[in-house]
């Protein structure tokens, strides 16, 4: 299988590894405010890179 720079590095799997191994010790209720201030995290970064994207239109090149 080819690698993209859309795979995860080792080390993000590993990161995600931890995560889900912390979820499974939470309280129903403490996973669902992780997953839910995770989304608004996601969704600020969305913001702000349409943001950037708006401010720093990029130039043809010649």
């Amino acid at each position: 299988m080819e690698s993209t720079s859309f795979d995860l590095t080792l080390e993000q799997q590993f990161e995600i590894r931890q995560m889900r191994d912390a979820a499974l010790q939470m309280s129903r209720e403490q996973a669902l405010e992780l997953l839910l201030q995770a989304s608004r995290l996601l969704m600020i970064k969305t913001n702000v890179m349409r943001n950037l994207m708006t401010q720093c239109p990029l130039e043809p090149l010649l």
